[in-house]
């Protein structure tokens, strides 16, 4: 049995009724836990028509008002880990599993496919969906991206969708999460990255379900809809940056693997069906959002600009007379990301409007030069994109032990 947790804003409160009815009426589901943010309009629906739910499901359903538990921004993190504490202190469920509430194609069997991998050994099960070509920007831009470039060697940036709400977590990784400041800290939306990542550091077995109706939920219009998620998901990478797996690793947890071979760590299920709208859907609006690259401007911008290369300062500054992105490839973004891994600060306005724009133009030149070219083609390149970016940061560790090794040997005579 388990504890289904639904984290809320303002939603459509039929669809999000809904998708609790579907988690009440789930032969293994013992709760539905709801998590709002505010008493405003989805709270109050859900608090009118609740007890019908439950008299008609016979399954205790709880609504409840997320904690100040973080030091971000408020938002999804503090929700989550709302939930987190009500699991370990007001249950002794061992399983608790996390669904966005918008979510218009949920049905009975994302439980049922979670929990079966959980049944065969594994403390963390995570689904992934198929995506169209020009979605998940931030997932493949900036998680990704990170991950590949500072933990190369690591489970990380094999994870298909790192920023998902739609996971299980058994009781023992919940334990260990809750008492990581990181994680507790983490009230943005920053929150996926940081459970994503703290469970490959701890050595979690993890599962990936494949499913293939795709997450359907409301869309994003121009790229302005993602620039808070962007801010907080770059923050975290950043405050990431100098951890290692070092001393965690020996932490591993494959003694809650019960019945998988014990060499497994991470499992992703083949992806099969792609909706066919998948293939057509444009994840943002293109136009809308080659104009933001010409507004917002400031001098203090214009002077962050010069600890760039100066190939993406020259090309960023061309949008004040007229889009340009072309000059954004993938080897400049890298580049780029590092400048920002250094340099960024989340708290400033200015620096916040910059990564936006150096963010967008890497978005707009991949859609322009790769995703339109169709949908298997873009998606064959940003796996490969990711492989290019771990082996290059592989290779430059690599070169970096070489050189302290010599540099060892030639004190040492």
């Amino acid at each position: 049995m388990c504890l289904v947790v639904f984290p809320f804003k303002k939603e459509n409160p039929q669809v999000v009724l809904n998708n609790v009815k579907i988690a009440a009426e789930h032969p293994r589901v013992e709760e539905v836990l709801c998590v709002g943010v505010e008493k405003e309009e989805t709270y109050r629906s859900l608090e009118q028509n609740i007890p019908t739910v439950k008299m008609e499901t016979n399954t205790e359903i709880n609504l409840i008002l997320q904690e100040r538990l973080g030091n971000k921004r408020p938002g999804k993190g503090d929700g989550m880990n709302t939930a987190l504490k009500y699991f370990l202190e007001e249950t002794d469920l061992e399983r608790i599993l996390f669904f966005d509430s918008d979510i218009t194609t949920f049905a009975p069997h994302w439980i049922t496919k979670a929990l079966e991998g959980a049944d065969i050994g594994y403390p963390v099960v995570r689904h992934y969906f198929p995506r169209a070509s020009t979605d998940a920007m931030i997932t493949w831009m900036i998680t990704k991206t990170g991950f590949a470039l500072l933990w190369p060697t690591s489970e990380l940036p094999w994870i298909e969708q790192p920023l998902g709400g739609e996971l299980l977590m058994h009781r023992s990784v919940v334990e260990k999460l809750f008492k990581e400041e990181d994680v507790i800290s983490r009230s943005d939306w920053g929150i996926d990255t940081m459970y994503t990542f703290y469970s490959v550091m701890y050595g979690f077995p993890m599962l990936e379900i494949y499913i293939s109706e795709g997450k359907l939920h409301k869309l994003y219009g121009k790229l302005t809809d993602l620039k808070t998620m962007l801010v907080e998901c770059f923050d975290t990478i950043q405050s990431l940056k100098d951890k290692t797996f070092s001393l965690m690793s020996k932490n591993s947890s494959m003694e809650n693997l019960s019945v998988c071979n014990g060499g497994i760590v991470h499992r992703a299920e083949h992806p099969h069906e792609v909706p066919a709208d998948v293939f057509e859907k444009i994840g943002f609006d293109i136009e809308g959002s080659m104009t933001l690259l010409m507004e917002n401007w400031t001098s203090k911008m214009e002077e962050l600009l010069d600890l760039f290369p100066r190939r993406v300062r020259d090309g960023l500054l061309a949008n004040k007379k007229g889009p340009s992105f072309s000059f954004m490839d993938e080897h400049t973004w890298r580049e780029t990301y590092f400048v920002l891994l250094e340099h960024f600060d989340a708290t400033d306005e200015d620096w916040q409007e910059l990564i936006f724009k150096l963010w967008t133009s890497r978005v707009l030149c991949y859609t322009t030069t790769i995703a339109l070219r169709g949908y298997y083609f873009a998606m064959r390149y940003l796996y490969s994109m990711i492989d290019r970016y771990m082996n290059y940061s592989a290779r430059q560790i690599i070169k970096k032990i070489k050189r302290a090794k010599k540099d060892e040997n030639n004190s040492s005579t």
